[in-house]
Formats: C-alpha cells, sequence, structure tokens
C-alpha cells in the first residue's frame, strides 16, 4: 500500500497539482443492534478503498477508488488533478497550502484481542446479555437497545511534502438505552463504553455493568419530579461539563466554521471570553481515550489545542487549508471519517481542565440552585452561540445541601453569557462518554468530559 500511495502521489504531481495527498483504507468490523431481546441487526464489514486530493490555486479535486491496485489509484490521482485545475476557475478564496513538517511513522493502536479472533456468535452474546441486564432491574423497564460495534483497520496517509503514516487501528464500543414507563410517563436511561483497542474494552467490569446503569436511571427518572423552571445558579457534572466543552465550545473552535462566518468567536482570538476560571482544550495526543488519534488524516502530527486560556480564546483547531488561510502552524486537526470522504477540522478528547477547588465546596456554597446530572442531547447555533442541553437528571440544591431529584430538565441560553456566568472549577477531572461526532455527513470518533463547575444565572426549564 504505501508504495502505492507514494507513487499516486508523484503522478498527481505530474498531473498538474500543487499539492496532494491521499487516504488509503483497508479494514473490517461488525455492527450488532438487540432490541428487546431481539436480534434487529448484525452487519459485517471489509472495505478497502483509496480517496485522493489535489490542489491548484485555491480549488480542490478529490477522487475515490476501490481498489488498491497502482493503475487504477494513479488513474484517480489523474481524475483528482483535472478536477482541481476546473474548480480552480470558480474558486471563491485564492490561496497555497503552506508546507507542513514531513512524517514518516507508524502508529499502532494498543490491542489485547483482536475484534476478528473473536466469533459473531460470542458478540451477539454479549449484546443479549447487555439487554437481559437491562430487563432485570425492574418490571417497568419496557422497552430497551443494545449497540455493539468494532472496527479494525489499516490506514495509509501520504502528501506532496514527503509525509507517510501508516496507523494500524482498532476501536470497540458498546451502549445500551433502557426506556421505563408508569403512570403515562416515559423515561430513558443510557450507558455506554468504548475505547481505542480491541475486544478487552467490553470485557472489563466497567462494560458489564452499563446494562444495569442505564435501566437504573430509567427507573430513578420515574420517581422525579417534573422540574421547575427559572434562572439557577447550576452545578454541572463531568458529563454535562464535557458537552458545554464540545457542543457549545468545541465546534466553535473549529477553524473552518470560523472562517466560513458561522462562530461565535469569530474575531475575538486574543479577547476574554470566559472568566478566568474556564481553560478549554482539546486533545488527540490522551491515551486510551475513543477521541485518541497521534497523526491525523493529512499526514500532520497531533498536538494539544488550548483553546481558551485562562478565559481568553487562543487558539482554534486547524486543518492544513484552514492554517494555510489564517497563517499559523498545522496542528493536526484534520480529519476524514473514511478514505471515501475528504478530511475537515474535527475535535478529539475536548474539555474543560480541572480547577482546583473540591466538588463539595462547589455545592456547599450554592444557597439555592441546581445539581445538573448527565446529559442526554444538545443542540447549538455556533454561529449565534445559543445552546439548548437535555440533562439525564437535576437535584436542587438549598443551602448547600442536595435534595429533591427532577426530570426533564434542559439547560438553555447563550454560550458567552454562560461561560462569564463560570465562578468555579472542581479538580475531579474525568473524560467521558465516548461516541460519534456528526458534522458535514461525516462521523468522528470524540470523547468529552471535565469536572464539575459552578455557572450563575443559568437559564432551566422542563419538557412539555
Amino acid at each position: 500500500m504505501e508504495d502505492v500511495a507514494e507513487a499516486a502521489i508523484d503522478h498527481a504531481l505530474r498531473s498538474g497539482a500543487e499539492f496532494a495527498d491521499l487516504r488509503m483504507e483497508s479494514f473490517l468490523g461488525t455492527v450488532i443492534v438487540v432490541m428487546d431481546g431481539m436480534t434487529k441487526t448484525i452487519t459485517t464489514m471489509v472495505e478497502r478503498g483509496c480517496g485522493i486530493r489535489a490542489f491548484v490555486d485555491g480549488g480542490w479535486g478529490f477522487a475515490v477508488c476501490n481498489d488498491l491496485g497502482i493503475g487504477v489509484v494513479r488513474e484517480a490521482a489523474e481524475k483528482a488533478a483535472k478536477l482541481a485545475r476546473v474548480s480552480r476557475d470558480k474558486a471563491k478564496v485564492r490561496f497555497k497550502i503552506d508546507e507542513a513538517p514531513s512524517n514518516r511513522k507508524k502508529d499502532v493502536y494498543p490491542c489485547r484481542v483482536q475484534p476478528s479472533s473473536v466469533p459473531v456468535s460470542d458478540k451477539l452474546g454479549l449484546a443479549m446479555g447487555f439487554d437481559k441486564s437491562m430487563g432485570s432491574v425492574d418490571e417497568r423497564v419496557v422497552s430497551r437497545n443494545t449497540r455493539y460495534e468494532d472496527y479494525e483497520g489499516k490506514r495509509v496517509v501520504a502528501n506532496s511534502f514527503g509525509s507517510l503514516v501508516v496507523t494500524d487501528e482498532w476501536w470497540t464500543l458498546a451502549s445500551c438505552s433502557a426506556w421505563a414507563r408508569a403512570d403515562g410517563i416515559v423515561q430513558r436511561g443510557h450507558e455506554s463504553v468504548g475505547n481505542v483497542g480491541g475486544y478487552e474494552v467490553v470485557q472489563s467490569g466497567e462494560a458489564a455493568e452499563i446494562g444495569v446503569k442505564a435501566a437504573a436511571q430509567a427507573i430513578r427518572l420515574l420517581d422525579s419530579k417534573p422540574v421547575p423552571a427559572g434562572k439557577f445558579t447550576c452545578v454541572l457534572d463531568n458529563r454535562m461539563t464535557g458537552m458545554l466543552a464540545h457542543e457549545a465550545l468545541g465546534h466553535a473552535c473549529e477553524a473552518d466554521t470560523v472562517l466560513a462566518g458561522a462562530s461565535v468567536l469569530e474575531g475575538m482570538q486574543g479577547k476574554r471570553v470566559a472568566t478566568e476560571a474556564v481553560t478549554l482544550v482539546d486533545d488527540p495526543t490522551i491515551a486510551n481515550t475513543f477521541g485518541y488519534f497521534a497523526y491525523d488524516w493529512e499526514g500532520v502530527k497531533s498536538t494539544r489545542h488550548t483553546l481558551i486560556d485562562k478565559g481568553v480564546l487562543s487558539g482554534l483547531m486547524h486543518s492544513l487549508e484552514t492554517s494555510s488561510r489564517m497563517g499559523v502552524p498545522a496542528d493536526g486537526a484534520g480529519r476524514a471519517e473514511s478514505y471515501s470522504t475528504p478530511p475537515i477540522v474535527r475535535m478529539s478528547n475536548t474539555f474543560i481542565a480541572a480547577g482546583d477547588v473540591k466538588k463539595n465546596e462547589l455545592i456547599e456554597e450554592v444557597r439555592d440552585g441546581m445539581l445538573i446530572v448527565g446529559a442526554q442531547y444538545g443542540y447549538v447555533d455556533p454561529a449565534k452561540g445559543q445552546f439548548m442541553f437535555k440533562c439525564d437528571e437535576a437535584y436542587r440544591i438549598v443551602r448547600g445541601e442536595i435534595g429533591q431529584r427532577y426530570r426533564d430538565a434542559i439547560l438553555s441560553g447563550l454560550v458567552l453569557e454562560a461561560l462569564h456566568g463560570v465562578t468555579d472549577v472542581a479538580d475531579d477531572f474525568v473524560l467521558t462518554d465516548p461516541g460519534y461526532c456528526g458534522k458535514s455527513g461525516q462521523d468522528a470518533r470524540t470523547t468529552d468530559g471535565g469536572p464539575h463547575i459552578r455557572v450563575e444565572n443559568m437559564l432551566v426549564g422542563g419538557l412539555a
């Protein structure tokens, strides 16, 4: 694969490209979905192919092939160069791709048990076991959904700067959702486990509990009261802090979003956007996380991105294109879902960094507020800085004591107002919620998290 990749890059340059890169992959994987004790889906994938880009004076061309033979890949390279020359004439912005350091490396993700060595029947048995554990918690659990998936493959990234990065990768993910019903009320609980690595990820003690935890949460919520509406001092737990970091802040710090005029943080670099307590980081270099990678999908070495430093917007995440257009070094945030999609700017492990206050101290100082636990889903408009997050659970805090539990709590507001309302950040940092982030039709492995944080004047509402 490596020789074919370099030959294709050379051919793209001879065909008129100023810059060229490619992603060549060969992979296999499994997806299993079990619903209410019945097998819904068993899918196995075996795929290989190559996607090659060519660039000419602001114009990109992209061609894909599903054969890794030298002749087919060279033909794709020639097509990409031709498309780049055509798109150059329509390009709204003229620029050059700045040269990035050349990397010739191999990265092998940790893996103790290759998923392909495990029979599909065993994987189905695991998913069935999660399903059964959810049903055993309480008779009020009326519906269950379990998803298992694994991936293993080889990716070759090459570019005309001389980079050739080979990655052997594995990842495994399992998730459980349980719905409980009583007296006309339906509530959902959810839990997941995932990491780079092999089948051992779902053989851990943590993985064994995800079904029970999901069902127990759904039952707790049935026995909770509807949340009251109003503005409160809120203490956000690790998961909700992670959703704030990823959804409300991370997307606004992606450089392609800024260049498109779709980020509330446009033009604010070097300015204060939060209280001094807030430091926002995206770091793909953290080992044993679902968002890990050592080199991005453009052959650039991944780096820790400090996006907000003690309240000041200090950086963005970049691809080769955005770094070239904004005149900064490439920082390894260009990712593609597969060889058949071009790289775009993506997050990895996104979080608010730990502070030095104990979690109990954050809560004890609240006279009348809410403890927000967990995060189900969210909506964010990065251009306007508006957000809406659905929480798992909420608890009333009265004079520093945790009291009544509530269901169906929703946080909403403006990102910059929330950031300026952060008064304290705890030291109990956790990365959590492995999963996929969708953007421009592509999914990417991500993790988010952080410590408990306290935010003044957050608007809390409930579902009708």
